[in-house]
């Protein structure tokens, strides 16, 4: 969402010649990039180390059933490794490339269907004859689409909020600056008459003092995990259950 909706300001700011939208969504296109690439690198690391943990769970169920089973194993690990195909992990664990991953990631395939849409939705604007004011349309209207998503994140995280009386799940640092960065967009747009980037910034602004209103209705409080309920305690820096014993805190 936030690749799609930096390239969208960008390709406005282009059709509108607003060097404001363009200064401000650029180093965000150029951040998304790197975020995106790092996010795919963790990702494929993830399947990597999930596919090995089956194969080594596999491997141990299979010593019991018998000797040549082992003997077979071992084989294996030992073929395997004269291959160069079993490497250590930083944490030194055993990663077996026997099986793989897929080479495109879940999170590669959402990058590629964002780039491919705003990609028609460019070339559409650009390469069939339309009028600058039918461009504006068109562009407008997607981002502003992508952008009420982008704001419509939080929206989740406020269900959590009413569900378990607790605002620990609010980031205070991100909430602030989301409704600043709106507000302040939104008194922009008033200033220059362009609804389109007041629109889902207007939209951002009510969703921010929502948030902003339920952190200060629920305080934080740390979340302990039971076996059917969940219990959420005020105390600071640790907290307990029934019986006294000091349990991990999530928050």
């Amino acid at each position: 969402v936030f690749l799609g909706n930096t390239i969208g300001w960008l390709a406005y700011s282009y059709i509108t010649l607003n060097l404001f939208v363009f200064f401000a969504n650029a180093p965000g296109l150029l951040i998304s990039i790197w975020l995106n690439v790092g996010a795919m690198k963790l990702q494929y690391y993830e399947e990597i180390i999930k596919n090995s943990t089956i194969q080594s769970t596999e491997g141990e169920s299979g010593d019991h059933h018998g000797a040549s089973a082992e003997e077979e194993h071992e084989n294996n690990e030992v073929h395997s490794s004269n291959n160069g195909e079993t490497n250590n992990d930083s944490g030194g664990n055993n990663i077996s490339c026997h099986n793989p991953p897929s080479s495109l990631t879940t999170h590669e395939s959402k990058v590629l269907q964002i780039v491919i849409i705003w990609m028609g939705i460019l070339s559409i604007t650009s390469l069939i004859p339309v009028d600058k004011e039918y461009m504006t349309f068109v562009v407008g209207v997607a981002v502003n689409l992508n952008l009420i998503f982008f704001y419509a994140a939080p929206l989740s995280t406020i269900m959590t909020v009413l569900r378990t009386k607790s605002s620990s799940s609010i980031h205070f640092g991100t909430m602030v600056m989301n409704t600043l960065n709106s507000f302040f967009w939104c008194i922009y747009s008033f200033a220059i008459q362009d609804f389109y980037i007041f629109i889902p910034n207007g939209l951002g602004f009510l969703a921010g003092l929502l948030q902003i209103a339920l952190y200060m209705i629920y305080p934080q409080r740390e979340i302990i995990e039971g076996d059917d309920t969940e219990e959420y305690l005020q105390v600071d820096g640790m907290s307990t259950d029934g019986g006294g014993e000091i349990n991990n805190i999530i928050l």
